[in-house]
């Protein structure tokens, strides 16, 4: 049976515009993109929450990792992972990520551009003074006015009440839950299984106005 670093290295022999040109001493995979442009990506196989003791020692090394790619991909990735992995001006992400990280010819500074999008537009909330990572896709929000609040986003097109029930059991906690894409709904169901969770599922402008409160 493959391991996670042979599986992703032969994935990528199968074409396209990202290759596998050799392994550090370390092990990470040496990828080159368009332009002959080259990055080390360092691949793990944590099942169930990637922690920042599985990413620090990535770092510890000669040739360092300018992506940390996990598999399986569906984890959750700690916030202390997180910061650990951008304190090193490195990313983290998914085998489809290495192609996404190798198009920008910086992949340490590859970011999802959804939870990037809600990052930014909660942090140039007037009445936020800071957003941290819980998790990939959940956030710690400090206010000026009113309690911290914890966001889950979640990829929901017309969010169910068991997208939120599955979210409530995957991440645990959160105040409110946003569906990551503007299009489609909530559901009146949806609506309900949040508030007997005592949180609230909103889409991004209502997240924007709640904020505000």
């Amino acid at each position: 049976m493959a391991t996670a670093i042979e599986w992703i290295e032969n994935k990528l022999r199968d074409g396209g515009d990202v290759k596998v040109t050799g392994r550090t001493t370390e092990g990470f995979l040496v990828v080159e993109g368009k332009h002959s442009y080259t990055f080390n990506v360092a691949i793990i196989g944590i099942r169930g929450v990637v922690k920042d003791s599985d990413v620090l020692p990535l770092f510890e090394t000669a040739n360092k990792p300018q992506l940390v790619v996990n598999l399986p991909s569906d984890v959750l990735w700690d916030g202390l992972a997180i910061d650990a992995i951008h304190a090193e001006g490195a990313a983290f992400g998914t085998f489809g990520d290495i192609d996404r990280a190798a198009r920008t010819m910086d992949a340490g500074s590859f970011r999802n551009k959804n939870m990037g999008f809600f990052i930014n537009g909660m942090q140039q909330h007037s009445n936020v003074t800071s957003v941290s990572y819980v998790y990939d896709s959940v956030f710690c929000v400090e206010r000026v006015s009113g309690t911290s609040l914890t966001v889950a986003v979640i990829n929901a097109y017309n969010m169910s009440a068991e997208d939120v029930r599955n979210a409530k059991n995957r991440i645990g906690y959160f105040d409110i839950v946003v569906k990551s894409t503007s299009y489609g709904s909530i559901t009146a169901q949806a609506e309900s299984a949040a508030t007997s969770m005592g949180a609230k599922a909103l889409t991004y402008r209502d997240l924007l106005v709640c904020l505000a409160r």
